[in-house]
């Protein structure tokens, strides 16, 4: 379980990294609604991908799990904490505005409370590393089925997201889903 939970966190962060530095832009302005200082605004789109990037390296590195676990769940608790914020900026800003959080780059889809659900399930996951910890690096059948493990939850999650807009979109008549 403590190595799914590895692979399922570096993989969310490492991914989430590498589709914000791919087009920075979108992340910069959700950032900016935050920060309202243009320098702090580009230095913290950029350093945030590179504390995903270094704290996915770090997971599965191996060194100190559960401490890379409790890293986990600050950055996660941050992010909260900052889609908290773009929520309240985008409120105030205009009532029917739904601002995406480019969490995950460009097109990615999902609102801030998306994202809160998102960091609370992996907060969860984070908590169960830091709780049960790896004793060792995993063999090659661990490894494994770890992946797998995490490759479902994955897949899992992406279901329930779809399922989840595919309830907030009313359909038009005459209009099926398929």
């Amino acid at each position: 379980m403590a190595t799914a939970s590895i692979l399922l966190l570096a993989g969310t962060f490492a991914l989430a990294a590498v589709a914000k530095l791919r087009d920075l832009g979108p992340f910069r302005r959700t950032v900016g609604l935050v920060v309202r200082r243009p320098g702090a605004t580009s230095a913290i789109a950029w350093l945030v991908p590179a504390a995903e990037l270094a704290l996915a390296a770090w997971l599965v590195s191996g060194a100190a799990p559960r401490a890379a676990g409790v890293a986990a769940l600050a950055l996660l608790a941050a992010f909260s904490l900052a889609l908290t914020a773009v929520g309240r900026a985008t409120r105030a800003a205009a009532a029917d505005v739904v601002l995406p959080c480019n969490c995950f780059g460009t097109g990615a889809g999902g609102d801030v409370a998306d994202g809160r659900r998102r960091n609370v399930a992996l907060a969860v996951v984070a908590a169960v590393l830091v709780a049960w910890p790896p004793d060792g690096m995993p063999d090659v059948e661990q490894g494994l089925g770890a992946a797998t493990v995490a490759l479902g939850a994955v897949c899992a999650w992406q279901l329930a997201v779809a399922l989840a807009a595919a309830r907030r979109t009313p359909l038009s008549p005459g209009r099926t889903l398929r």
